[in-house]
Order: structure tokens, then C-alpha cells, then sequence
């Protein structure tokens, strides 16, 4: 089976959230079939580009990671782009 490219990942990541809605770390990490420290990083990057939003609630200080609106805009551009470059068989 072949790796998966970063975007393929951002996609996966972006497609969870905005499937299942807000959620922990942990549970998307599954949903997005990655490790947890992959992760991170993954969510550090799309929170910077304020594609993903991380926020603590509770006094257990749960973190949740949720999408925006500009990260469902771009969700929807990447899935464009990647069929395209799949239609021309260039992915």
C-alpha cells in the first residue's frame, strides 16, 4: 500500500472533523488512521493557518480540536485539486 502524501493526511485530518464534528487529539488520531505524535504536528500546522481550531475545556483541561469555517473551504478546495490531479493522472 502506498504512503500517503501530506496532503492525503490534511485531508483525512480536515475530512474526520468535519464528518464527526469536534473531538480529542486521541480520537482523531484514530479516525485519521495516524499515530498521536504525528498528529500533533499535523494540528499545530493546521491551527496556525486557522484550518483547525484546539481549545481546553473543562477542569479535567480536555483538549478538543475542532474545524472552521475557513477550514472547511479549504477542505473542499483540496479535494478538488487532488481529483483533478487523480482525473489527470497526475496523483
Amino acid at each position: 500500500m502506498p504512503r500517503r502524501s501530506r496532503v492525503d493526511i490534511v485531508i483525512d485530518v480536515l475530512s474526520a472533523l468535519a464528518a464527526e464534528g469536534p473531538m480529542p487529539p486521541t480520537r482523531l488520531a484514530t479516525a485519521a488512521n495516524l499515530p498521536y505524535d504525528r498528529l500533533q504536528g499535523i494540528l499545530e500546522s493546521l491551527e496556525s493557518k486557522g484550518l483547525v481550531r484546539v481549545s481546553v475545556h473543562g477542569e479535567g483541561r480536555a483538549r478538543i480540536a475542532e474545524i472552521t469555517p475557513e477550514g472547511r473551504r479549504a477542505l473542499a478546495e483540496l479535494r478538488r485539486v487532488r481529483k483533478l490531479l487523480r482525473d489527470l493522472g497526475l496523483a
